[in-house]
């Protein structure tokens, strides 16, 4: 699922970018650059949905973007108002992709039998709970 936020830029004297986002406790991501800023942005919008929908947790409905104004101080040279978009599953499945480590408890004799038989568990269940993610996914 797509997940659309406004994100207002600020842009400082020397270039570098913050990006706060209204709708998520303003939450802000910032960058040596505007591409830096938005790539920020779109990680931290990722992070946060994800995080929400893992403790299921319906995400907040996002502003419009038309009623937002950013709030320019002396220190930033602009303003803008940018939405910033996500498909947060997608996302995650790609830049989220590193090995946690975790513990399953099994009775010893089965432990016993998969050592013997040299199966391999962390292949066994990550190959089981990928084929029951693709079934919940229809």
């Amino acid at each position: 699922m797509i997940y659309s936020y406004p994100g207002c830029f600020f842009q400082r004297p020397d270039g570098k970018y913050c990006v706060v986002f209204p709708d998520l406790n303003n939450l802000a991501a910032f960058g040596n650059d505007f591409d830096d800023a938005l790539s920020n942005a779109i990680d931290l919008l990722a992070r946060y949905i994800i995080g929400l929908t893992s403790r299921n947790e319906k995400p907040p409905a996002p502003s419009d973007i038309q009623s937002l104004r950013p709030d320019i101080s002396d220190e930033y040279l602009r303003a803008f108002l940018q939405t910033v978009n996500v498909d947060a599953e997608e996302y995650a499945k790609h830049r989220f992709n590193n090995p946690v480590q975790t513990t399953i408890t099994l009775p010893q004799w089965l432990d016993e039998f998969a050592k013997r038989e040299n199966i391999n568990l962390s292949a066994l269940a990550e190959a089981y709970l990928l084929n029951e993610y693709k079934a919940r996914q229809k």
